[in-house]
């Protein structure tokens, strides 16, 4: 009996011990669950480079776990704080949590956060640097149940002043169609700046690296832009301020060859199953006429936009020094600009514009670089068939089209009048030639100015060398 009493007490002390663990466990659980920190995650959409007279901030709040329970947004400056009151929360679109939790998935608190950040509202604030503090609360038990809580601080620049801009350069004259050259200076925090004409914006670059601030821009008055559409330069600060600022310029309005063309049905033969086996992005329409009208109208804007994406890949400084070249001995069978209307028996079916010279000579003739520069394409090019684009710095690009072959490869630095290839009637072609086109910032420009060895010294090398004696005593900006 004895020895029974005591083995039942031995048990109940196990038991008992047993018990004393799992209470122990669960205590430090939750002790665990209060004074962890299950923070929400905060992530900016773009990088937060300063603060303006008006500045808008969007960041996103997610949390996989717990709900949001507040947001905040604050400037701390020489000890002081400033709340900013102008928020916005809007729910992004749920993901679902990881994890499951008594069975279920709950789905993911995602939330758009836009903070508007205003001078006439935070008056007391100064120039100079602050602090920019974004705080995050969810309802979890964390921190002694004052939930997971995250911040981001973010050290800034204030500015309430747009950017300052000096034009340097005192005359421009711009043809429509044409290219021009300004010269400008911007001030202290500026990080983006350019002509904008109409619709169209062409970016500066530094005319020295040593001075960052003094800018050259090449830009274009386009073909199809209205005579009265402004130019002007336009200057972002990392605050977001803007300023724009007019310079002197003259334009001289230009009217554009006209042609009309008939589509034939060998033609069509011809060209329109070569570029469709090339383009498998392109849906067989029914009808050779119909697929040549994709191609001649769809692609064509493609094209256009990968253009303007190709013209992203280019120099910081000018590679080259010379007029660009012409090719010799040929005949002009389009000129820049040209309003093609399209006949197929006899009835109108489109109309395009030909931003180019088509330059005839004899079958395969050598295609030259017609400046120094880097291929940034060599390939199939849609309407273009086989075709090479060269940078040659600061936004200038030249391409080569419907080459029968072609002796460049991407990536590869050519020099002035080196071969990159042989006229063909590659792509949308009706017969050998080659097909020349000068490109700022993806933008079709009028070839002729830049064969012009006269236009080149006026508008360009002149300018940098007057600028480089008077300003910096510095050589213009040329690559080496």
């Amino acid at each position: 009996m004895a020895r029974g009493a005591r083995s039942g007490t031995g048990g109940w002390g196990a038991g008992a011990g047993f018990l004393l663990v799992i209470l122990a466990a669960a205590a430090l659980g939750f002790l665990w669950s209060i004074v962890r920190n299950p923070a929400p995650q905060i992530r900016f959409d773009a990088p937060v480079l300063g603060l303006g007279s008006n500045t808008v901030l969007q960041f996103r709040v997610r949390d996989a776990r717990h709900r949001l329970k507040s947001v905040g947004v604050e400037i701390r400056q020489n000890g002081r704080t400033f709340a900013v009151s102008s928020l916005s929360v809007s729910p992004a679109a749920p993901t679902a949590a990881r994890g499951w939790s008594f069975g279920w998935r709950r789905p993911a608190e995602d939330w758009l956060v836009t903070a508007r950040i205003a001078r006439h509202a935070l008056p007391e604030l100064q120039p100079g640097r602050a602090t920019l503090v974004v705080t995050a609360t969810n309802d979890a038990w964390g921190r002694f149940f004052r939930g997971g809580r995250a911040s981001v601080a973010l050290d800034v620049p204030v500015r309430w002043t747009p950017p300052q801009v000096e034009v340097l350069t005192a005359q421009h004259y711009i043809n429509q169609g044409g290219s021009e050259m300004v010269i400008f200076a911007v001030s202290p925090g500026t990080v983006q700046s350019g002509v904008e004409a109409g619709k169209y914006f062409f970016p500066s670059w530094p005319v020295q690296d040593s001075a960052p601030q003094t800018r050259l821009c090449l830009f274009a008055f386009p073909y199809d832009l209205d005579p009265s559409a402004p130019v002007r330069i336009v200057a972002r600060d990392d605050a977001g301020n803007q300023t724009v600022t007019t310079f002197p310029y003259k334009l001289f309005p230009q009217r554009f060859h006209t042609s009309t063309l008939e589509l034939t049905d060998p033609f069509l033969q011809r060209v329109v199953p070569p570029i469709m086996s090339q383009m498998a992005e392109l849906d067989d329409q029914g009808s050779l006429l119909k697929d040549f009208l994709l191609i001649n109208g769809h692609l064509r804007q493609v094209e256009a936009g990968q253009m303007a994406e190709f013209s992203k890949h280019t120099s910081p400084h000018f590679l080259w020094t010379q007029p660009f070249i012409q090719l010799g001995n040929t005949k002009v069978e389009a000129h820049f600009a040209d309003d093609r209307t399209y006949l197929y028996r006899g009835q109108v079916v489109d109309h395009q514009t030909h931003l180019g010279f088509d330059l005839a000579g004899t079958a395969h003739m050598p295609a030259p670089a017609a400046n120094d520069g880097q291929v940034v394409f060599a390939g199939f090019f849609g309407i273009y068939g086989n075709a090479v684009i060269i940078d040659h710095g600061c936004g200038l690009q030249t391409l080569y089209g419907h080459l029968s072959q072609i002796t460049v490869k991407a990536g590869e630095r050519v020099q002035r009048g080196q071969l990159i290839g042989h006229s063909g009637e590659t792509g949308l072609a009706g017969g050998d030639h080659l097909h020349f086109t000068v490109l700022l910032d993806g933008v079709p420009v009028n070839p002729v100015e830049w064969w012009d060895p006269h236009w080149i010294r006026d508008r360009i090398t002149a300018k940098l060398a007057a600028f480089g004696a008077e300003r910096h005593g510095a050589a213009p900006r040329f690559a080496p």
